[in-house]
């Protein structure tokens, strides 16, 4: 099978779309035939998180047919994202030449996702990118509740595949002699990240993490992203005592601050399928999550965390909980890592090759009808 992977990357380190797009189609080359088109013309993107792509500096007209056969007429398209609007005039050569894609939204057709430049997404909506997501072979969700967040709205046909990790070679250290440690690594986005609400149970739990040794690190990078000032959050609550930011954190220093954590930290109100707590989890990690993360059914089955509704109350719950059971945490450890296993990239390859053979054959017959 002849894939193209659309993509429009800026190499941007603390985005979690830099590691999972390389590495999903790193790992779909050893089962097809692909082609990566990061249509984005910054020479440095021409690698990106140590995987070669092509840019419009190789092919700057956005047209599929312009690319080295066989990809010039491929049996697939993937668009990873939806409101680009160079997107649009690859997407209008596919329908003219009948070529089947599919596109991964990555949170952008959930409810709240929708709500975030809410006027903007509708009047585009209404006017070009509806079109598109309509048109699609199927949408890709990457869990089953980004789908029922969605809902059949935007198109009637989807499949649900997951995002992926690799085997990490060390896992986390166990802790005897120190503080019970939290972190936090991911985008300074106070809003679709929850760290407003994280920061404000905190503040209610202020004697309980005195009484049991906690603290919590937050890794973020000082970007015009954090616009309600994460530090100053911080000593309005009161919380300097407790809880430090840093900037953001990548390669080997961030893998050190893993193996020394004792847990992650993700209260977001809305996610695709979350890297970063894909990643804590193949160290080692247990989890402290928000339904909004999207994971929060599948740590709760494998016991590799504490998960709570998307809200105050709900994660002073959760850290209560943490607190109740931090004489467990290697127990936690071992399920977390049990949990990671299913989202093995080479599993996940299998499955995109199967469901993807399954849509082309599906749209085959549709035109053939």
């Amino acid at each position: 099978m002849n894939i193209v992977y659309i993509s429009m990357l800026t190499g941007k380190k603390s985005a979690g779309l830099t590691y999972s797009i390389p590495a999903q189609i790193k790992s779909q080359k050893k089962m097809d035939n692909v082609f990566w088109y990061n249509i984005n013309a910054t020479v440095k993107n021409k690698l990106i998180n140590g995987q070669l792509c092509n840019n419009t500096d190789d092919f700057p007209t956005l047209k599929i047919g312009s690319l080295p056969a066989p990809f010039n007429h491929p049996d697939l398209v993937v668009f990873q994202g939806v409101y680009i609007y160079k997107y649009i005039k690859i997407y209008r050569e596919c329908k003219i030449r009948r070529i089947p894609y599919i596109i991964i939204p990555r949170s952008s057709l959930t409810k709240i996702g929708q709500q975030q430049k809410m006027l903007k997404k509708k009047v585009a909506n209404q006017f070009i990118f509806k079109k598109f997501i309509n048109d699609a072979a199927a949408i890709q969700y990457l869990t089953q509740r980004e789908y029922r967040d969605s809902g059949d709205f935007w198109n009637s046909n989807h499949i649900i595949i997951p995002n992926g990790v690799e085997k990490k070679a060390r896992t986390r250290r166990n802790n005897k002699n120190r503080n019970i440690r939290g972190v936090f690594i991911g985008r300074a986005d106070s809003s679709q990240k929850g760290i407003d609400l994280l920061l404000d149970a905190c503040k209610l739990l202020k004697n309980e993490f005195s009484l049991n040794n906690c603290k919590i690190d937050i890794y973020a990078p000082n970007s015009r992203e954090d616009k309600d000032n994460i530090n100053k959050m911080i000593l309005e609550r009161d919380l300097q005592e407790y809880i430090n930011k840093y900037d953001g954190i990548y390669g080997l220093d961030k893998e050190e601050v893993l193996l020394n954590s004792d847990f992650f930290i993700l209260t977001s109100r809305f996610e695709g399928h979350p890297t970063g707590l894909i990643e804590a989890l193949s160290y080692g990690i247990p989890c402290l999550v928000t339904e909004g993360t999207n994971m929060a059914q599948e740590i709760n089955d494998y016991k590799a965390g504490w998960s709570s509704e998307t809200s105050v109350e709900g994660i002073v719950h959760a850290f209560r909980e943490l607190f109740g059971s931090s004489n467990k945490l290697e127990d936690f450890s071992r399920n977390a890592l049990e949990l990671s296993k299913i989202y093995s990239w080479d599993y996940i390859s299998e499955i995109s090759h199967t469901e993807y053979i399954k849509l082309i054959n599906k749209q085959t017959e549709v035109l053939n009808t």
